[in-house]
């Protein structure tokens, strides 16, 4: 049977290093903590990718996140940097750095909440955190993603989570997603709730069309 994966201990990069430990504290001082460094593995083959991910991944994927062992514990997946271009849809080698950011940020969402909902705003948070700046068509779709995604989430989720921050603060997103820990899944009308007590509006399609007018 052919090995698909073999985890190799790699060589000492500086340029690796200082950047994880510059991401380090920009993300500590974001979010407040300090947060367990993760496990990162570089993937050298989309084979690779799609045996992590047990489906077939599309050329966009580049990288994820799992949990340890049930804890809070993180490890990142993300395409090797001499392969990252040329076997996935991303042609400029900046965004390997931005990815490997945008799933940095998934370990403080997840050490944070013990759990990724709603995928929106986890994702669109990395993606702002990251400076991955995406365009959103159809704002309103956001209700389609809290735990479902596609490619569209992170044009969604960057813009609502920009729009957050930008009109109500860092603090109050921060603080909404210290809320969503809990120890059974988290559904839409657990969220609703909280972000009610947090916004003092409900997470509603007409409250959040005016919030865009």
């Amino acid at each position: 049977m052919k090995r698909l994966l073999t985890i190799k201990t790699t060589k000492p990069n500086k340029e690796m290093e200082t950047f994880l430990g510059k991401t380090k504290i920009e993300l500590d001082n974001f979010f407040g903590f300090k947060a367990k460094e993760p496990i990162i593995i570089f993937l050298n083959s989309r084979e690779q990718m799609d045996l992590i991910w047990g489906q077939k991944t599309q050329e966009w994927q580049t990288g994820g996140t799992r949990t340890l062992n049930n804890t809070k514990n993180g490890i990142i997946f993300i395409l090797a940097p001499n392969v990252y271009t040329k076997i996935s849809s991303h042609k400029n080698k900046a965004d390997f750095w931005k990815t490997l950011k945008h799933e940095y940020s998934h370990i403080y969402f997840r050490q944070i909440t013990n759990g990724s909902y709603p995928l929106w705003l986890n994702e669109g948070l990395a993606c702002y955190l990251a400076e991955q700046k995406k365009t959103c068509n159809n704002p309103l779709d956001v209700f389609s993603f809290f735990n479902k995604a596609d490619n569209n989430i992170y044009g969604i989720g960057y813009f609502w989570t920009k729009l957050l921050i930008e009109k109500f603060g860092k603090v109050k997103l921060l603080k909404l997603i210290k809320e969503l820990e809990t120890k059974s899944n988290l559904t839409e009308k657990i969220f609703n709730a909280k972000f009610f007590r947090i916004y003092g509006f409900s997470f509603s399609k007409n409250n959040l069309t005016k919030l865009i007018k």
